[in-house]
């Protein structure tokens, strides 16, 4: 019966790891999200890994070798667990499959609706750690949100994707 494996690759070489692999005849989920970053140029999208250094390996063992996966070019080996492939659940990976877009294979991540007054905390960019009250979205990729900061509120506009949720 085929299961599901986690695969350690090197690093920011998922895609050749999964390259290489489904050309030995294995079947692979490389989870990958865009995001939305500030650099010198402005905004710009980039394609990110939703797990870092890792991407997921269906297959058989008594039908189909796991050895020559450690010696795939971008694969620093199998995750383990006292020297036995650690197997990942299949409800994780339905639940992974199951948030990605048909149209372009990327996952979308949502975050729980927030509704005006609830306590929030951002979790990257300048303000990161810094707990508020969600105030209202603006428009599809912002929302406000009240900051007490230096002894005074103010209502700041930032990134949906900054929020860590709520508290």
């Amino acid at each position: 019966m085929s299961s599901w494996f986690a695969v350690l690759t090197k690093p920011r070489l998922e895609a050749q790891a999964q390259l290489c692999l489904v050309r030995q005849d294995y079947e692979c989920l490389y989870p990958r999200i865009k995001r939305s970053v500030r650099t010198a140029a402005g905004m710009t999208v980039r394609t990110e890994s939703l797990f870092p250094r890792y991407l997921f390996l269906r297959v058989d063992p008594s039908v189909q070798s796991l050895a020559p996966v450690r010696s795939t070019r971008g694969v620093a080996g199998l995750v383990r667990f006292g020297g036995v492939p650690a197997e990942v659940p299949e409800a994780v990976i339905a639940q992974i499959k199951a948030r990605m877009d048909v149209d372009s294979g990327f996952v979308q991540l949502q975050l729980p609706d927030l509704q005006p007054g609830a306590p929030v905390r951002i979790a990257q960019g300048p303000l990161e750690g810094i707990e508020g009250i969600f105030k209202a979205p603006a428009g599809l990729e912002r929302v406000r949100v009240l900051l007490s900061l230096m002894g005074t509120e103010r209502e700041v506009v930032v990134p949906k994707a900054a929020l860590g949720g709520r508290i």
